[in-house]
């Protein structure tokens, strides 16, 4: 078999997709460093801010919003309940659970908003405040791509 490497390098240098996740992990890997004397992950860090935002949401909702699939983010709910907090109650309408934060829940989320500040100031720090801005703008249109399957 001939692989022509060069073409791979070119395909690997030039991929959008790989790009993207390699920052992802080393993003998601920074604001985890810093959260961590809180106790959160970021990705748990985003479900509490999703649902203190919004006040209680279903499961669903929560997926929606924070763009996270099911399996993973039921996991990161049942270790936020074991915690103390949320709550996860059955809708008083339909087959939906609600999910709300306890007392607790909003405590740690406010302790750790200080923490996420400075991961995010940090981040922008090094990349320059119009950068950062940029890529947030883009970041946010290539969500919003309409990629048929």
């Amino acid at each position: 078999m001939n692989i022509n490497r060069q073409k791979l390098g070119e395909i690997g240098a030039s991929c959008l997709n790989f790009h993207l996740r390699k920052s992802m992990r080393i993003i998601t890997s920074y604001y985890d460093s810093i959260l961590k004397p809180s106790g959160l992950r970021i990705t748990q860090f985003t479900v509490l801010l999703s649902i203190g935002y919004k006040g209680s949401l279903s499961i669903t909702d929560i997926a929606n919003l924070t763009d996270i699939d099911r399996t993973t983010l039921q996991r990161s709910l049942e270790i936020l309940r074991k915690k103390g907090f949320l709550l996860i109650e059955k809708a008083k309408l339909g087959n939906l659970r609600e999910v709300s934060l306890t007392t607790k829940g909003e405590k740690i989320l406010e302790e750790s908003i200080p923490l996420w500040k400075m991961a995010q100031s940090t981040i922008e720090k090094k990349i320059g405040k119009e950068k950062f801005a940029k890529n947030i703008a883009l970041l946010g249109e290539l969500k919003s791509l309409e990629l048929e399957l």
